[in-house]
């Protein structure tokens, strides 16, 4: 008789430990974070500088009328007029191929349509992206003829229906580029590095492109180089306020950790 050969083992349980995955952060995140941090109170000073130049001309009705009447214009018919998404369409896509142009990127192709649209370039940059954002594309262009008629034809009557123009295009802007940047995340804001360093930088842009452009419109309310002192002077207030701030939270913890 054969005999048979019987073996038992105990099974094998293996016990894996669980492994601690960091997320991968790019460099360029990185790098475009450090910077927003180093905008952001210049940003900060010049959003409020600008704030308080703009209430100051605004105030004096008596030389921005037309500008103020065009902007209540387009405040009335806004919301109609944003059902229909072509006009920021064309102007988002036109702010996109004129940077494109100043940054020396060759253009291949644009598209415009109803509620979408692109730009293909050779090349890309974060003023390319974020153009369409603070630069006001209607007003410069309107602006722009303005200035160039100014060559050919006496245009000091037709300057009210020009201000009251440019009040109506810089409205759209504003409102048109505030809804944009409080929805969905753009593909732009993303490309140019996310929401912290776009917004940062725009806030930053829009400030200044703002204070330029009223500049532009009446050279008498506003010496740009007293803005930028105050714009220097604020910023030297809020990094000072940020300062003593940190310094209290510190010692403040130190406190509490030694007790």
């Amino acid at each position: 008789m054969q005999d048979v050969k019987i073996t038992a083992s105990l099974p094998t349980t293996y016990y894996l430990l669980p492994t601690l995955t960091l997320p991968i952060i790019p460099m360029k995140t990185i790098s475009k974070t450090f910077l927003a941090l180093l905008l952001l109170v210049p940003a900060l000073a010049a959003a409020a500088s600008t704030a308080v130049f703009l209430f100051d001309a605004f105030s004096r009705v008596n030389v921005t009328l037309p500008l103020l009447l065009g902007a209540a214009v387009h405040l009335v018919i806004h919301k109609p007029l944003s059902k229909n998404g072509c006009a920021y369409v064309m102007a988002h896509e036109c702010s996109h191929a004129l940077a494109a142009l100043l940054s020396g990127a060759k253009i291949k192709k644009i598209s415009v349509k109803k509620h979408s649209g692109y730009v293909l370039t050779d090349s890309t940059n974060t003023f390319i992206t974020l153009a369409p954002y603070f630069v006001p594309f209607y007003a410069v262009a309107a602006g722009l003829l303005y200035f160039l008629a100014g060559f050919f034809v006496d245009i000091r009557p037709a300057r009210p229906y020009f201000l009251a123009l440019s009040g109506f295009f810089l409205s759209f802007h504003a409102l048109s580029t505030i809804e944009i940047l409080t929805g969905p995340l753009q593909s732009d804001i993303k490309k140019a590095g996310g929401r912290f360093f776009s917004y940062t930088a725009l806030l930053l842009l829009n400030s200044l492109f703002a204070a330029a452009i009223i500049k532009l419109m009446f050279p008498e309310l506003l010496s740009f180089k007293s803005y930028l002192a105050e714009v220097a002077s604020c910023t030297k207030g809020i990094a000072a306020f940020l300062h003593k701030a940190a310094i209290y939270i510190i010692n403040t913890a130190r406190i509490y950790i030694r007790s």
